[in-house]
């Protein structure tokens, strides 16, 4: 049985806690590179070009967000807890985030958000910056 998971306990960026987290959303994407031979009318297979992982992040402290620079990289992690009780809180980390985006929003009686984006680099090309674990 799948576990599910709705909502996100901690988050901290670079060592810096990250108040009131409201949503993570992660994105594993790959450009599509078609490859056949002159001759062939069709593909004949398709690589796939370096796999880049992307995360996002929104939570309610503008604040901190306004301290933090476009460039800035480190260790994203949240910590996830499940629906039900059964089930272990779950650490999300990204290994190697660096923070590409910073968007604040202000609206007539709501709280100020800020939306944080990351694009995860490997360490050494070959190693996945993700992992996902039961919490300790």
């Amino acid at each position: 049985m799948a576990g599910r998971y709705l909502s996100i306990k901690t988050a901290a960026f670079a060592g810096i806690d990250l108040p009131l987290p409201v949503s993570l959303r992660l994105g594993r994407t790959a450009q599509p590179q078609p490859a056949s031979a002159d001759s062939d009318i069709y593909v004949t297979s398709v690589e796939l070009d370096s796999h880049r992982l992307t995360a996002e992040l929104s939570i309610r402290d503008t604040s901190i967000a306004e301290a933090l620079t476009l460039g800035q990289a480190g260790q994203l992690t949240c910590t996830i807890a499940p629906a039900s009780s059964s089930l272990a809180d779950r650490a999300v980390t990204l290994s190697g985030a660096v923070l590409v985006s910073i968007e604040l929003s202000y609206q007539q009686s709501a709280m100020a958000t800020a939306t944080l984006r990351f694009v995860a680099e490997a360490a050494d090309g070959a190693q996945d910056p993700f992992s996902a674990e039961e919490a300790e």
